[in-house]
């Protein structure tokens, strides 16, 4: 099985389980099999003809999660088992007679019987058989002997009670490495950071190069919003550790595999004593996305703390990535505690600067790049017969985008493909893409698009979060509190509106741009020292949209 597939597979059940959608599409991929991630798909085996049929009408939907969850576009390729689908289909309560001839001197000799048993063949006689029937032999069901090995191994393997078999795939997956990939594009290298996720990129660089020194950066905590590059990080770790130090045993889960593996062992270890999650705890590095969801779940919520305080007490190093600070999750005062003793990291949205990075970068290595690979090949050949393809963003549309975008990384790179397949069009038809084009997608994909921050909007939501007066705010006192307000609100204020240094500052009392600066240069210096300050401007950037 691919890992990397089984990954992305069982995040895209995550999202289909929050999104509400139907239960038999959730059903269908959780029976389905993953079986190979390319660049361009993924690849699953579907448990049956109808479960084929049912996800291929539903594909255009998984491939919206498949880009959400790999940050690219992403095929599905939907496979099905032909030696499932022809499977046993018993002829039911056919007969089979032979005819006996008895002979007076007390012998008996059978006459050729009037149809031939399929040879080979299994033949299951019928319990209703007696003594009154010796004449004929009732027959259930007639297959070949391939096909009935081929469906008692089928039976035997889906009995949750073969411990041998459960036992044989943990002793395997102990003795292999996990490998998701080396050659994913979940790598340090493009990992795009800036002031927002600086310090969680530094830190999961740090964990990753120190996994082999015993005490040292025995546990990293990432936690921010949904496609902020959480899940990005912890696979570049595990990525780099199964190219760089092969010989350490390392697990990556997700939530959704963790609770499943513990569902599963549970039934496994109804009948004999054992230790839950036994590849979990043997692992030297354990690396979980989304504790949230486990945290949420009683069931499995004690052997999540247990095998935590494990890993801690005996300094096994430990990754997790949730979408809140540990305090928020309600676990044990003892691990909350660990954890925020650790490398604990906030990962923000983020801002401009970084937007127009993000969309530089993609557009450079994947669309620009992409395009010149498959230039000359059958592939490109194909893109150019359809007249479709990436056109040329220049400099001032980039940062047109970032200005106008949200903040999700995700929707970022599908927002940035689709600019530049405009701009392709626009190019065939000998014109540019515009403004307005921009504009016009932005507003399909980002709530915030057009939305106008007004800045006395930004000055009542600082207010109210401090705890300070308009007069205070935009007047000369300088106690320390009302100072930080007042520095928070003019970075705000220049981040967020659509406004000068100059303006800004006769919005603050009548202040010159120097001062506006000042205020933006002394909040910069203390968000790179205080995370504390970080998550303030996170939610004071959210409470001033939702004004907006």
């Amino acid at each position: 099985m691919d890992t990397e597939a089984k990954i992305i597979l069982d995040d895209t059940i995550s999202f289909c389980k929050r999104d509400g959608r139907d239960a038999r599409l959730i059903n269908m991929l959780a029976q389905s099999a993953p079986v190979e991630l390319t660049e361009e798909s993924l690849t699953i085996e579907a448990p049956s003809r109808f479960a084929y049929s049912y996800l291929m009408k539903q594909r255009e939907v998984i491939e919206r999660y498949l880009e959400d969850i790999a940050f690219c576009p992403l095929s599905l390729i939907v496979t099905v088992d032909q030696g499932l689908t022809g499977r046993v289909e018993a002829e039911q309560s056919t007969y089979v007679s032979r005819e006996t001839t008895t002979q007076d001197a007390g012998g008996s000799a059978p006459a050729e019987p009037l149809r031939k048993t399929p040879i080979p063949a299994v033949i299951i006689p019928s319990k209703h058989d007696d003594e009154d029937d010796k004449g004929k032999v009732k027959v259930r069901n007639t297959i070949t002997l391939d096909d009935f090995q081929k469906l008692t191994g089928l039976m035997q393997r889906e009995e949750a009670g073969s411990a041998q078999a459960e036992e044989s795939s943990r002793e395997e997956g102990r003795s292999k490495p996990q490998a998701v990939g080396i050659h994913s594009k979940f790598t340090f290298e493009n990992f795009v950071y800036g002031d927002e996720n600086k310090h969680a990129y530094m830190s999961a660089v740090r964990f990753a190069a120190l996994a082999d020194e015993p005490g040292s950066c025995t546990s990293l905590f990432i936690y921010g919003k949904s496609g902020l590059g959480k899940t990005h990080l912890l696979l570049a770790i595990t990525n780099y550790l199964n190219e760089h130090s092969p010989h350490l045993r390392v697990k990556y889960a997700n939530s959704q595999t963790y609770v499943e593996d513990y569902i599963t062992e549970l039934s496994v270890q109804k009948h004999k004593a054992g230790v839950i999650l036994r590849d979990y705890h043997d692992a030297d590095v354990l690396i979980i996305d989304d504790i949230q969801n486990i945290i949420g779940k009683s069931q499995s919520i004690e052997n999540f703390f247990t095998l935590m305080d494990e890993f801690i007490r005996n300094n096994k190093k430990v990754a997790i990535a949730s979408d809140r600070a540990p305090k928020n999750l309600g676990m044990d005062e003892r691990l909350t505690s660990r954890f925020n003793a650790g490398m604990l990291c906030l990962v923000s949205e983020p801002g401009f600067e970084m937007k127009y990075m993000i969309l530089k970068r993609y557009y450079e290595n994947t669309i620009l790049h992409g395009s010149d690979a498959l230039a000359g090949t059958e592939a490109g050949s194909l893109l150019t017969s359809l007249n479709v393809g990436g056109g040329k963003l220049t400099d001032a549309q980039l940062k047109h985008m970032a200005d106008v975008s949200g903040t999700n990384i995700r929707e970022l790179e599908s927002f940035c493909e689709r600019c530049a397949g405009v701009s392709y069009e626009r190019e065939q038809a000998g014109s540019e893409l515009t403004g307005e084009d921009i504009d016009r997608i932005a507003n399909e994909y980002f709530d915030t698009a057009h939305k106008k921050i007004h800045i006395d909007t930004v000055q009542a939501v600082v207010e109210k979060y401090f705890h300070v007066s308009h007069e205070d705010l935009i007047g000369p006192r300088r106690p320390a509190n009302i100072a930080l307000a007042r520095h928070v609100a003019v970075y705000l204020a220049m981040d967020m509106c659509e406004m000068t240094a100059v303006a800004v500052g006769e919005e603050f009392g009548g202040r010159d741009h120097s001062t506006v600066l000042n205020s933006i240069k002394v909040i910069e210096k203390k968000a790179k020292e205080d995370r504390n300050l970080c998550e303030d401007l996170q939610q004071l950037r959210n409470k001033i949209r939702l004004s907006s």
